[in-house]
């Protein structure tokens, strides 16, 4: 059997030849539907005779793996997880179930992968998926508590409701403390349609905890816009990341996604040489960021700031910034 973490995925329902048994239910994610994280694809036969599935994604398919054992019904009874790698953008899905050698159903699908999360890039039809509804969750309470316990604050994820399944938002390097220990439901709540929804986003989220940060931005003069906006997720992950301070990507990819011009032409300064002062490549040698890695948050508070251009000198005297590393 093939390793489906390997593979890269991206889905969008079509519909199968009336000749064809369309049994096979895909729980999430659902048909003509969008995902945004690359996690699982769950489906569920809906016949006992089906013994054997294998999937197929861009062409590249797999073994047929088995699920008619014994020990495979008691645990899992029809139902099969993989943990694909969607590909961004559409990619085609087919899921055959099989008897033996037979094949005995299919449903073909393609869904879209928007790991940016923004709406705007969803192609219209797409809808977005929605896994804990009560219909979804009866088929998971054979092996799943859908009633999870008050915050268990430092348990381990293998005794959380929530960690069972949601173990890989603890597996990177800077998870945010809430993920850790664990408190899911300080953010979600059990409550409403669907369950674990989360009440508030962003900004009146965010600064329930981060009072600290609130204070300060409103002493700027020059509020970034996205922070002035409350929408602290366009940078931040709030589950966490891969990278410092739970950015979404490092945090010079974050800036240049909408300051590409930055990116195109000399910045700042130029030399003899036309070139501009570097962005990233280099250690950052000023007072409060000595040892990191240089990057736009070397010279400008992605937050804001008292002056233009959110300087990090707190100066509108430009060369006052210049002289955190170039003393003279």
């Amino acid at each position: 059997m093939r390793n489906w973490s390997g593979y890269v995925v991206a889905l969008l329902l079509v519909l199968l030849p009336a000749s064809v048994s369309a049994a096979l239910q895909l729980i999430y994610p659902v048909e003509k539907s969008w995902v945004y994280r690359s996690d699982y694809l769950i489906l569920k036969t809906n016949d006992p005779a089906v013994n054997g599935v294998k999937i197929t994604v861009n062409g590249i398919d797999s073994d047929i793996m088995q699920i008619g054992s014994p020990e495979y019904r008691r645990a899992f009874q029809d139902i099969l997880i993989v943990q694909p790698v969607w590909d961004k953008g559409k990619n085609t899905l087919l899921v055959e179930g099989f008897n033996g050698t037979q094949k005995v159903q299919s449903v073909a699908t393609e869904i879209f992968y928007n790991p940016s999360g923004d709406t705007k890039l969803i192609p219209q039809g797409f809808i977005k998926n929605t896994l804990h509804t009560d219909e979804d969750e009866k088929l998971c309470a054979h092996c799943h508590s859908k009633t999870p316990a008050p915050a268990k604050s430092g348990s381990a994820a293998g005794s959380s409701n929530c960690g069972t399944c949601h173990v890989k938002m603890l597996k990177v390097a800077y998870p945010h403390e809430p993920v850790t220990s664990l408190t899911c439901s300080y953010c979600h709540s059990s409550s409403g349609t669907p369950r674990y929804k989360v009440g508030k986003r962003d900004a009146p989220l965010c600064f329930e905890c981060h009072a600290d940060k609130e204070a300060d931005i409103k002493k700027f003069t020059y509020p970034h816009g996205p922070v002035a906006a409350g929408y602290c997720e366009i940078c931040h992950d709030p589950h966490g990341t891969e990278f410092p301070a739970f950015m979404r990507r490092p945090i010079n990819e974050v800036c240049l996604s909408c300051h590409e011009k930055i990116a195109k032409s000399p910045h700042v300064v130029r030399s003899s040489g036309s070139e501009g002062h570097p962005l990233s490549g280099r250690k950052d040698i000023s007072p409060k960021r000595k040892g990191k890695e240089l990057s736009c948050a070397s010279c400008h508070d992605p937050h804001g700031g008292v002056v233009r251009y959110f300087l990090v000198s707190r100066s509108a005297e430009r060369m006052a910034l210049c002289q955190f590393c170039h003393a003279k």
